[in-house]
């Protein structure tokens, strides 16, 4: 495993990546690049095994210490890196590998290949953001969510991924973070944590960077974009 530990930190950046995501759930994003795809493909490409993965009951980990409003942390796979922002940190662990269970919603605008299809090996990488800093940080539904693109990404969104609710769940993990009826603003007091995990294509030995953003709430509930903060590093999948 090879971690590439240059992490680059901007007090207020603008982060001009669109995410993609798969379909369902929630908005998705078209990339420059590539479009909605009209229709779901049949066709599945490698498949990979479901690894071993953290229980599904999702038992915080003793290592770090959960907010009230978030659900159970996991520290579950291998940790490939980690996130130094001014006001808090992201733990990144690879947990598991598993194929999609349906094709994205984007394909290649030229060659018209779907960008993620069914059956195609993808991974599963948890963010354990700490809030690092002195001060008590009011949150939105945003959250802070670390993103990962690979290098030789070509497309000016992000990756797609599987978004199935039951993927998550069956590896022990969260792609909202957040106990339901909670609400904003999310305070993460000093030293206090939350997960949040994606999934996307896997391909093992490729690196990837992995971005995060953190725009705090303002006391009238409304984003405060003048302590954004935005940190990075790189990884390298096992």
């Amino acid at each position: 495993m090879r971690i590439n530990n240059v992490v680059k930190i901007t007090g207020i950046a603008f982060a001009g990546m669109l995410a993609l995501s798969a379909c369902g759930g929630g908005t998705s994003t078209t990339a420059a690049g590539s479009e909605p795809s009209s229709s779901s493909s049949s066709s599945a490409s490698a498949s990979a095994s479901p690894s071993a993965s953290a229980s599904a009951d999702g038992a915080s980990s003793g290592a770090y210490k959960a907010a009230s409003w978030a659900l159970p942390i996991s520290d579950a796979g291998d940790k490939l890196g980690s996130i130094k922002g001014e006001s808090f940190s992201v733990d990144i662990y690879q947990v598991a590998t598993d194929v999609a269970s349906k094709d994205s919603m984007f394909v290649d605008k030229d060659t018209k290949e779907n960008l993620l299809k069914k059956g195609a090996p993808v991974v599963y990488v948890n963010y354990v953001v700490t809030n690092t800093s002195s001060a008590e940080i009011p949150l939105s539904h945003s959250l802070i969510t670390p993103n990962a693109k690979y290098t030789d990404w070509k497309y000016l969104g992000g990756m797609p991924s599987d978004s199935s609710s039951d993927q998550f769940k069956k590896h022990g993990l969260t792609s909202s973070g957040i106990k339901l009826k909670e609400e904003a603003p999310f305070k993460l007091a000093p030293g206090e944590s939350f997960n949040i995990a994606e999934n996307f294509a896997y391909t093992a030995g490729k690196e990837a960077e992995v971005s995060a953003t953190m725009t705090p709430a303002g006391a009238d509930g409304k984003l405060d974009h003048d302590k954004k903060e935005q940190a990075e590093t790189k990884i390298t999948l096992k």
